[in-house]
This record gives C-alpha cells, sequence and structure tokens, in this order.
C-alpha cells in the first residue's frame, strides 16, 4: 500500500513534469476539400498551456474564418500530466480555388509560437468530396476498444471516402483512407494501408498531412492517404476494407495498490493515467460503387478511352523551316481524368505532310494523378510546301453529363518548305585542300632553285648537280601534281563515281549482317540510297524506287524500310528493333538490288 506522503510526491513529480515538457500549437482542417458556402472546421490546438491569446479572425482572401469556441483538457497518460487548449474556427469558403491558410502566432507566457500552415481545396460541389463528417462505428463493432471512462468516444475507427457512388468503366475516382484516434491516446501508426480488391484498380497512396479533427464533441488525429479507384467492369464494385496497423497505448485497469490512494480523492482515477500497448489493425468499411459501361451512341471514331473534364491548346515551333526540315506540334490536354491510359490526339488534314507517332509528357498537379497535363508533340515534315500545320482533335468522354465531347483546334499558321535538307557542299574544302598541298609542294621546291652556283669555278649549268638535282624534284613534283589531278578527274567521273558507289553499297551490306538491331533500320536506308544514288536527295528515293524493274514484293519491303527510317528518326515512340524475318527480307531485297 502506498503512504499518503508518497501519493504526494508523486503528484508533485507529475505537476514538476508537465511544466518541463516543450509546449507547442498545431492547426488541423475538419477536412482537406470543401465547396462554396460549405462550412468546415480549423482546430487550433495548444499544448501543455494553461492560457493562450489568439487571434479572434484569421484573414484569408476568399474564406470567412472567425473564431468560434475554445476548451481546456487536463489528461495523465503514463505517469505524465497533459494539458491541452483547444481553439475552434469556421471556414465558410466564398468561391472555388485551393487556399492557403499561413501559420497562426500564438502568444503563450509572453512568448509567440506559430503553428504549422494548412491548405484548403475549394471545388465545385460536383466535383467535391462529400461531407467531411465521419460516420462513428458502433462500439460493439469487432476490433473497436471499448470507450473510454469520460465518456462514450471511440478510442479509434477508419473510414474510406470516395468523391462519387455512382461511375462509369475506366473512370478514375479520388478516395480518401482516413484513420481517427482519440486525441488522449499516444502510439504509433503504420507506414500506409493496404488496399486491394477485384474488379478496380487503384493509384499508389499519397500521404496527406496529420491533422486534427473535432468528431461528435471530442478531439481526435486524423491520418490519411489520397488514391484514385479505376473500375474495371460494369455492376456492383464492393471497395474492401483497408487496415492500417497501430500500436496504441489504450486505457488500462488501476494496478493493485492504487484503490486505497485514490479512494482519499473520491474514487477517481485520472483520465489516461494507466495505460496498456496493444498491437490493432484499424480498418476502414466496405464501400460499394455502382458502376455503368460507357454508352455506344453518339461515340466518335476517334475516341481513344479519355474519361473526364479536358481543354486542348496547341502551338507550332519553329514557325518559319528550310527544305525538308520538321516543325514540331505541340499539342497540351489538361483538365481531370485518366491522363494513364487516355490516347492522343488526332490531326486532320495532314495528307500533304509526314507525320509521325508523338512524345508524351504527363505533368500531375496532384498525388493522385487525377489533375494535371500531358504533353503531345508530333514532328511534321512536308511533302509540299505549306502554310499552315495539320488541324487537331480530341474525343473524350464526360462522366457528369454522360456525353462524349470533341475538342477542335484548327491548323496553325506555318511556312514550311518541301525538298531535301541544306547542306555544305563538300566539294569547296577538297579544292582548298588540294590548293594548300600543292602550293606547298612548290614552296618547298623553290629554295633548291635559287640556291646561288659558286663563283671559284666555272661549269655549264646543265653539268651543275645542284641545277640537276632542283630540276629533278620539280619534275618529280609536277608529275606527283599531275597524277593527283587524274586520279581526282577520274575518280569523279561517272564511272569513277559508280565504281566508288559500288564499293561502299558493297561495304554497307557486309556490316549489315552484324549491324546491332537497334541501328540496322538507319544503316539499311543508308545502303538503299546508296544503291538508288540518291544519297544528296534523300526524298527523293521513292520515286527512283519505284521507277526501278524489280518484283513487287522487294519493293514493298523497301518502301516500308524507307517509311520505318523515317518513323526512327522523327518519331519518339517508334519500334527500333527488327523482328528477324523484317531483317532477312531487307537484306534479300538490298541484294537484289546490288546483282
Amino acid at each position: 500500500m502506498i503512504s499518503f506522503r508518497t501519493a504526494l510526491a508523486l503528484l508533485f513529480a507529475f505537476a514538476l513534469a508537465a511544466t518541463l515538457r516543450a509546449q507547442e500549437a498545431t492547426l488541423g482542417l475538419s477536412s482537406p476539400t470543401t465547396s462554396p458556402g460549405q462550412q468546415v472546421e480549423i482546430v487550433l490546438t495548444v499544448r501543455d498551456a494553461r492560457s493562450a491569446d489568439v487571434p479572434e479572425t484569421l484573414n484569408v482572401p476568399g474564406l470567412q474564418i472567425q473564431l468560434f469556441g475554445r476548451s481546456t483538457r487536463f489528461e495523465m497518460n503514463n505517469f505524465q500530466i497533459t494539458s491541452s487548449l483547444t481553439f475552434t474556427y469556421t471556414v465558410i469558403p466564398e468561391r472555388t480555388g485551393e487556399f492557403d491558410i499561413p501559420p497562426v502566432a500564438v502568444q503563450v507566457g509572453g512568448k509567440t509560437i506559430q503553428t504549422n500552415p494548412l491548405r484548403l481545396n475549394v471545388v465545385d460541389s460536383a466535383l467535391g468530396m462529400p461531407s467531411a463528417q465521419p460516420m462513428l462505428p458502433p462500439a460493439t463493432d469487432p476490433g473497436i476498444a471499448p470507450p473510454t471512462p469520460q465518456g462514450q468516444a471511440v478510442p479509434f475507427f477508419g473510414e474510406l471516402v470516395l468523391s462519387k457512388k455512382k461511375a462509369w468503366v475506366g473512370e478514375p475516382i479520388p478516395v480518401e483512407l482516413r484513420y481517427y484516434f482519440l486525441g488522449s491516446i499516444g502510439g504509433e501508426v503504420g507506414d500506409r494501408p493496404n488496399l486491394t480488391g477485384e474488379g478496380f484498380t487503384t493509384q499508389k497512396l499519397n500521404n496527406v498531412p496529420k491533422r486534427e479533427q473535432i468528431v461528435n464533441g471530442d478531439n481526435y488525429v486524423v491520418f490519411a492517404f489520397q488514391t484514385s479507384i479505376t473500375p474495371a467492369k460494369s455492376g456492383m464494385l464492393e471497395i474492401p476494407p483497408a487496415a492500417l496497423e497501430a500500436r496504441l497505448q489504450l486505457p488500462g485497469s488501476v494496478p493493485p495498490g492504487f484503490d486505497d490512494f485514490f479512494r482519499n480523492f473520491g474514487g477517481m482515477v485520472p483520465p489516461g493515467m494507466f495505460t496498456n500497448a496493444r498491437q490493432v489493425a484499424v480498418e476502414t468499411r466496405p464501400v460499394q460503387i455502382e458502376v455503368s459501361p460507357l454508352p455506344k451512341q453518339g461515340r466518335p471514331e476517334n475516341f481513344s478511352g479519355a474519361i473526364g473534364k479536358f481543354k486542348m491548346e496547341a502551338s507550332v515551333n519553329p514557325k518559319k523551316t528550310g527544305p525538308g526540315d520538321p516543325v514540331t506540334l505541340r499539342v497540351v490536354v489538361s483538365g481531370q481524368g485518366n491522363f494513364e491510359a487516355m490516347g492522343a490526339p488526332v490531326l486532320t488534314s495532314d495528307e500533304n505532310w509526314r507525320t509521325y507517332p508523338p512524345s508524351e509528357k504527363f505533368q500531375p498537379t496532384d498525388g493522385v494523378n487525377f489533375s494535371g497535363e500531358k504533353v503531345y508533340e508530333f514532328m511534321l515534315v512536308a511533302r509540299t510546301d505549306q502554310t499552315q500545320t495539320p488541324g487537331v482533335t480530341f474525343s473524350y468522354f464526360d462522366p457528369d453529363t454522360g456525353k462524349y465531347e470533341t475538342l477542335t483546334q484548327a491548323p496553325l499558321a506555318v511556312e514550311a518548305r518541301a525538298g531535301e535538307p541544306t547542306q555544305a557542299p563538300p566539294a569547296a574544302a577538297e579544292s582548298a585542300a588540294s590548293k594548300s598541298e600543292i602550293g606547298a609542294d612548290a614552296k618547298a621546291a623553290s629554295p633548291a632553285l635559287l640556291k646561288p652556283v659558286g663563283s671559284s669555278s666555272w661549269t655549264l649549268p646543265i653539268l651543275n648537280p645542284a641545277f640537276l638535282m632542283a630540276n629533278a624534284a620539280l619534275g618529280l613534283v609536277w608529275s606527283l601534281a599531275l597524277i593527283i589531278v587524274v586520279v581526282r578527274l577520274i575518280s569523279r567521273s561517272e564511272g569513277g563515281l559508280r565504281r566508288k558507289k559500288a564499293r561502299k553499297t558493297k561495304a554497307l551490306l557486309a556490316a549489315l549482317k552484324d549491324c546491332p538491331d537497334k541501328e540496322f533500320f538507319s544503316r539499311a536506308a543508308e545502303c538503299l540510297r546508296s544503291l538508288l544514288h540518291v544519297e544528296d536527295h534523300p526524298l527523293e528515293a521513292d520515286s527512283e524506287l519505284d521507277s526501278l524493274d524489280l518484283d513487287d514484293d522487294s519493293k514493298d519491303v523497301l518502301l516500308d524500310l524507307l517509311a520505318r527510317d523515317a518513323e526512327c528518326k522523327y518519331s519518339f515512340g517508334a519500334t527500333v528493333a527488327p523482328e528477324r524475318e523484317t531483317r532477312s527480307r531487307i537484306l534479300e531485297a538490298l541484294k537484289k538490288m546490288s546483282s
């Protein structure tokens, strides 16, 4: 049995520990999402303080924030006395948007404590989350601890909040998993819950900052996780419970020996003084969604699976190009929906352009890839001189109206010229090099010609050894120069060029046998253009190939080779690894041309 003096000493130690604890202030929202005119609450909690001064109003443009009430709570948890002051603000949004609520300055005991900032997302009621006030589970549910001694507050519970209860196949549905723990309970929670099931897919769970929330007059700490669920089939879809592991300090019974002591104080045990550690799995309740198939009526031909609300913008760069140079048509699709499953926009009136599959880049604006923008870049090459780009259309299904919509972008102004790409003429550099070589040789020979003959003797110049050596050297230089000129004339003649190209083609064909897959199409196309003698005019390869006396199968194979080569150059998403059969057919067709 504990004596009265010992009990007083324990109480003094508890009071001293309480005064030494660090004071802190935190802000929490009753819901991170609401709609205009729909009230939510901000809870400001100051721990380990008996009094505090807070502002009556918070100034955030677009929000009406007013202090509503305050309360004080003292608790004992594991022999530590804790106190907290709770201030509740009402928040009434005036318009939609994202609002940053700055830190609040709290005056405690002559010093200022800053709270954490908050962000409130105000959306249209059609897109917003449902009411944030959770539905408490009955205390008799399995896995729920019995009520705390001072009231009927449930120690912990979970809920799954859906943005809508009716959806379409393929439509992403934002979801928030919330896990509530009574503020008087200490403990640790796991990394993230486990949400799996049949008939739907989920995005990676995104952690939401911990917050505090008043539920039925009791203060709870809320751990939340956001994701989106995409139904894969029609019918009634059930989202099963999602469990979050936690280790909690739950209220326990009074140890033996303390009964007489507390009987002296009216038999009241301080709340939270005795606790037991317990491993629990906090589960959400199963939720059902009614899923409908996408309607067939009114479905556009170019619909590629986009579901949501979108807008589209386009731009072209550069707006003026040289012959054969590509332009980039940049198309940006932004909004809310299934960005990861949607297909690319469709080009219209593109008969006079060479078009290739676009590159794709998605930039999300939230943690669950529900909102953001997707950028498509098309590489275009003009077949004939053009003054405008192709048009663009993008079709999607609006889940709110249940109808298909089509966005249209008119052609954009551009000056694009057809023809082969500009290249620097190679002959100029070779001519300059040959002149410099000949000039250097002549300069090297000139000192020997100008060397004076000795005046002490007289001999005929033709018999002078120096004269003979100088003329022999000069003759050799001129002979070499003549040989170089003749060889270059022969090599530049039609026959010489043909033999040179034949050697080059033979080398290219030999190299193709061991060519890596990722380089095969470009090297094979280079070999084909060499056989067609159109290296300097690559855009003429198609017409030259059509004019050859070659069987139709071989022509088709080689025309397909040119198309694949162009796709590899201009398309970001092109497949560059040929199949074994395709590779063999291309090599066989090239050998037929070279024979």
